[in-house]
């Protein structure tokens, strides 16, 4: 738990000396998400998504919002848990979103790789999401739909 409380203070401390610049801005996420492996056996996650923007069409010419952040979330399946932290680059623009991410799932002592990636329509606070993990030369593939909550909380210029 005091590593969520050290990834939240961090933000709180990053958007507060960020809000009096002319920085363009960013969001911080909340996630829930139902999927699927394919064994069929049911997860959940719950993630939390800090994002900045990269670049944007406040200073140049581009159709949408390029932002760059990371997630740290927990995945519940079968009675067994595991945390995750990913990094992520993310396209936004009012009519879709697309993603990708590369991470770490963290179970026990183990860490593992993971990628993943996402899409929707940028106007529906729901995505379509797939990741992808190797556990012991095992090849797992998860399939959810994620409901997220963004909230441009910090920056001056963005306003989605």
């Amino acid at each position: 738990m005091n590593k969520y409380a050290i990834y939240l203070i961090s933000l709180l401390i990053i958007s507060n000396a960020l809000g009096e610049s002319s920085f363009p801005g960013g969001y911080l996420t909340l996630g829930l998400q139902l999927g699927k492996t394919k064994d069929k056996t049911r997860f959940i996650d719950i993630q939390i998504s800090p994002s900045i923007v990269l670049i944007g069409p406040y200073k140049h010419d581009l159709p949408g919002y390029l932002f760059f952040g990371s997630s740290i979330g927990k995945r519940y399946s079968k009675g067994n848990s595991f945390m995750y932290f990913d990094m992520n680059l993310n396209f936004w623009n009012g009519l879709f979103t697309l993603g990708t991410g590369r991470g770490v799932l963290l179970d026990k002592d183990k860490t593992y790789s993971r990628n993943k990636y996402w899409g929707g329509l940028g106007f529906i606070p729901i995505i379509l999401c797939t990741d992808n993990y190797d556990i012991n030369n095992n090849k797992n593939k998860q399939v959810g739909i994620m409901g997220t909550l963004p909230m441009p909380i910090f920056g001056n210029n963005f306003y989605p």
